[in-house]
């Protein structure tokens, strides 16, 4: 009795711990997201194309100021910009 007992504690707990190391499943991206994340992708390689030095991020004004016409330029909006770590 003590064995099964054990065996199915054991079992339990490492179904238990199947679950909850699974991937789980993130909602789909809408189309506003997948056209944010896209123009990101696009901005930030053009802004890096147009500063030749220092660090090509948010920590460099000029390489945002270009960053931030360009994700204007594709449509996303202040509010959009605002959610986006770049």
């Amino acid at each position: 009795m003590n064995k099964i007992y054990l065996l199915s504690t054991l079992a339990a707990l490492l179904l238990c711990g199947l679950v909850a190391c699974s991937p789980r499943q993130e909602a789909p991206m809408s189309l506003e997201e997948r056209h944010a994340m896209q123009a990101k992708a696009q901005c930030q390689q053009e802004a890096s194309d147009m500063v030749d030095e220092g660090p090509q991020n948010s920590d460099d004004p000029l390489w945002a100021g270009y960053f931030e016409m360009c994700m204007h330029r594709l449509g996303v909006t202040d509010a959009e910009l605002k959610k986006m770590w770049y």
